[in-house]
């Protein structure tokens, strides 16, 4: 499969599961910031929040690549991500480029075929393929 490496945006596709009601409050106390971030960050065109599935998703588009990672390395963002094992059981991120302005099923669509999974078990739901078990030695 190539790789599209330009485009018109750039949109950056992020899923994350909470590990329980109880942690959801937390995952919100640093999300919400990131996501205002987010909004406000120069280079930034859209962004939405969503549930899919069992999921919290934010999907962002922007006028590049540089403009994104200069977010990514923001003081909201950077907090974000350093909670992100405390308080999910799972992650995907997906980033590429496009010449058409994404609607939210389509960027799902494509975070699910190129998804990268951060952290967590591999879950078909969210196009995952699983991972064989590890083989143990046999024992003779």
């Amino acid at each position: 499969m190539d790789t599209v490496t330009t485009g018109k945006y750039y949109v950056s596709v992020t899923g994350l599961a909470t590990k329980s009601l109880l942690t959801t409050p937390k995952f919100f106390r640093y999300t919400a910031p990131a996501y205002t971030a987010a909004q406000g960050a120069t280079g930034n065109i859209a962004c939405s929040k969503l549930s899919y599935e069992t999921l919290y998703m934010t999907i962002t588009v922007w006028e590049d690549k540089q403009a994104m990672r200069k977010y990514f390395r923001g003081e909201a963002h950077v907090a974000a991500m350093k909670q992100l094992k405390a308080v999910s059981s799972y992650g995907k991120i997906h980033g590429y480029f496009t010449d058409e302005m994404p609607s939210d099923s389509d960027a799902i669509e494509a975070w699910k075929k190129g998804g990268r999974r951060v952290h967590g078990n591999p879950n078909p739901m969210y196009g995952d393929v699983a991972e064989p078990e590890p083989s143990s030695p046999s024992s003779s």
